[in-house]
């Protein structure tokens, strides 16, 4: 951990295939340490080791080192002891962003704090945290569930705004979404966030709305960040 608040990266989808390499090469250089991945948006049992095994594939063969947290549903102490001081990279897949929610604040009456409070914790000292689709949506302030009620729900509020996975122009009306800031993020591309700055990554064209307007990230130079 470096001191400072980490990188993100918001992925709109289709994470850990070929065309994310690029993009996830990007984030490998801002950190050091371990990778971990957390496949809390999974279901638990067989769903929760497919993905995490995916996530360990992909990113050994990018030529990290990476380990599994163990599902916080069936331990949430061992979870947050794999959630440690010299993890550099913490990867969110995608899948039920409302499942995630709840692996993230879910305190057992014994716990000293959440997961989601041990991640921002981490991303405040330096971890960089990167995810895809759902890992995505609680990532940001707030988070839309179309898996349950459709509404939105409080995220992590390490991002501004609501982000829209699988994005392509004109695909959010089918959310129903506040006029607010948006980030629409297209599959195998997204955006990287860092020292204040955001940049387009990946494949496609990531984009962002403000009052009602969407523009393209730069992909070529950082700009501010929005929100």
């Amino acid at each position: 951990m470096t001191g400072g608040p980490g990188a993100i990266c918001l992925q709109g989808g289709r994470e850990l295939t070929a065309p994310c390499d690029e993009m996830d090469r990007a984030v490998l250089d801002r950190c050091t340490g371990t990778v971990v991945v957390l496949a809390g948006a999974a279901r638990p049992g067989s769903d929760y080791a497919g993905a995490s095994a995916r996530t360990v594939a992909h990113y050994r063969r990018l030529g990290a080192a990476v380990e599994v947290v163990p599902d916080p549903r069936d331990g949430h102490a061992a979870a947050l002891a794999a959630l440690h001081d010299e993890v550099g990279l913490v990867v969110l897949p995608g899948g039920s962003p409302g499942g995630l929610l709840d692996v993230l604040t879910g305190r057992p009456s014994s716990a000293a704090s959440t997961i989601a409070e041990r991640l921002v914790a981490m991303w405040e000292a330096g971890t960089v945290i990167s995810g895809a689709s759902a890992g995505a949506m609680v990532l940001c302030a707030h988070t839309a569930t179309p898996d349950r009620s459709g509404g939105l729900a409080a995220g992590l509020d390490l991002v501004a705004g609501v982000a829209i996975p699988h994005w392509s122009p004109g695909s959010e009306r089918r959310w129903s979404l506040p006029d607010s800031l948006l980030w629409g993020l297209p599959e195998c591309g997204g955006v990287l966030i860092e020292n204040g700055s955001m940049v387009g990554v990946g494949q496609g064209t990531a984009s962002v709305r403000v009052e009602g307007t969407w523009r393209a990230i730069d992909r070529r130079r950082p700009e501010p960040v929005l929100g």
